[in-house]
């Protein structure tokens, strides 16, 4: 090749070269004889090594697709495919025929050689490798791990699948967990009725909807008592069952309650239950909470809760009462009243509330009798009854309580109360009452209710004459009582 005669046969078709390089290339493809594809890439070599300027990617490209095809057309595995004949095929469909004729080997060669991915012949090669071997399922198992260790994008779930259907569950449950995407394992698992680990391998992934997915399935398949002692055990998964019926299946959720032994929680939703309800339905609420306290009938340890269970009881049906001789809001508009707060029916209203509003009803008999019932604390009706009375305006019987001599909520309140009602007269009359206050703040309750002379005499009896000053200072406006203040100023001893 680098004799003279050479060096002419180039200088004769110098014009043409690229064309004959490019026309040796293609012909190599076209030929079946490897003698010959080598003889015609020699001289497509030597050719392009005299230009100044040509791309060789063609030329590569031509190299690496003769190795491949003759390594198909080989006759051991017997695939003697043209030129065109692998170009409409592509690579891709090339090593996918090796792997269905099991020549798993040489398709794995061909992908490391072209780049292209590995992964489906190694699931492949597994697949047979657990249909086809007599060897224990352990070593099989041990076997196909070993290999694909570190092999990336393998598929362990199909591998497993084909174990299934081979009837090798044991060997599938064991691939499966070497499978890392949990979405992937789950859904064998359950179609291999393996519903426990299904749901062990969802909750490990921590994907709720995988977890819903499985709990769904067992909810449908098992009885309710085997579903709740599967999930009874699982702490997330009984999480998400309860937080989930607790917005769409309340008959569920009392259920697992009752499983649970979870007394409290179901009577709860009883409750709960009960105060949804119209308040017009009190036969179905006084059974609601019928129920809820039954469930905690042998419980010590929620006495509390049963009281008051109980209690609530008793209250609807006193308020049943109070509705037969008081005319509610919906008899008023019946009859075509305007609803008012004296209208509005006792039914649904709390303790207090239901106390209140018989004090603003001046009914005080009624009112000390459910206080007496219920045993409510003598400061909290004592309170409330305070808030009605000025509510209503009944300023006559705020007079009567002011003749008693003990509150047992003191007598500030009752001048706070009345003083922002607007009745600083009456508010004023419990001042001397408030024995407990210091003299400063004495004195302002005074000049609160407008009566600034009586704050100076309030400093007159505690002998403080700068506070009777500083009060005529502030009073200057007032021509009568700035001399009242004055002269009591003066009659301390102190300066004009």
């Amino acid at each position: 090749m680098r004799s003279a005669k050479a060096d002419e046969d180039i200088a004769l078709i110098r014009s043409n070269l690229d064309e004959a390089v490019d026309t040796c290339v293609k012909a190599a493809g076209h030929e079946y004889s490897i003698h010959w594809q080598k003889q015609l890439l020699r001289a497509a070599s030597f050719g392009k090594s005299v230009l100044d300027l040509y791309n060789s990617d063609d030329f590569v490209d031509m190299c690496e697709t003769l190795r491949v095809l003759n390594a198909a057309r080989f006759y051991e595995v017997g695939m003697p495919l043209s030129y065109e004949q692998y170009i409409r095929l592509t690579p891709e469909k090339l090593v996918s025929r090796l792997i269905n004729r099991q020549e798993y080997l040489l398709a794995l060669r061909i992908s490391e050689y072209l780049r292209l991915p590995a992964d489906r012949i190694y699931v492949a090669w597994a697949s047979q490798k657990v249909r086809t071997s007599n060897d224990s399922e352990d070593a099989i198992c041990r076997l196909i791990v070993q290999k694909l260790h570190g092999k990336r994008g393998v598929s362990f779930e199909e591998i497993a699948r084909a174990a299934y259907d081979e009837g090798r569950a044991s060997l599938a449950t064991e691939l499966l967990n070497y499978e890392p995407r949990a979405g992937k394992q789950v859904p064998l698992l359950l179609s291999m009725k393996e519903d426990s680990i299904a749901l062990d391998k969802a909750i490990e992934s921590g994907d709720t909807d995988l977890i819903f997915h499985v709990l769904l399935h067992m909810k449908k398949k098992l009885p309710l008592a085997s579903f709740f002692r599967a999930i009874n055990s699982r702490p997330v998964a009984s999480a998400l069952v309860e937080a989930s019926a607790a917005d769409r299946d309340t008959e569920l959720l009392k259920d697992l309650y009752y499983q649970d032994d979870r007394r409290l929680d179901g009577s709860n939703l009883l409750l709960s239950e009960a105060l949804s309800m119209p308040p017009s339905d009190t036969d179905p609420k006084i059974a609601k909470l019928k129920q809820a306290s039954k469930l905690l009938a042998d419980s010590k340890e929620h006495a509390l809760h049963r009281t008051l269970l109980d209690e609530s009881q008793r209250l609807l049906k006193f308020q049943e009462g109070l509705e037969k001789d008081f005319p509610s809001q919906s008899q008023a508009q019946s009859q075509g009243q305007a609803p008012s707060q004296q209208t509005q029916g006792f039914l649904g209203l709390s303790l207090n509330e239901t106390i209140f509003k018989l004090y603003r009803l001046n009914h005080a008999k009624r009112a000390q009798r459910l206080i007496n019932d219920f045993k409510v604390p003598e400061r909290t009706w004592h309170f409330v009854r305070l808030r009605a009375y000025v509510a209503s305006r009944f300023w006559t019987e705020i007079e009567s309580i002011a003749s008693t001599k003990r509150s047992p909520i003191g007598w500030e309140p009752y001048f706070n109360a009345l003083l922002a009602a607007g009745n600083s007269r009456l508010a004023s009359t419990f001042i001397p009452k408030c024995t407990g206050v210091h003299l400063q703040e004495r004195m302002e309750m005074w000049v609160k209710c407008g009566m600034p002379v009586k704050a100076g005499e309030e400093a007159v009896k505690a002998r403080n004459l700068r506070a009777v000053e500083e009060l005529r200072d502030r009073n200057v406006d007032d021509v009568g009582v700035y001399r009242e203040l004055e002269r009591l100023a003066q009659g301390m001893g102190g300066r004009k």
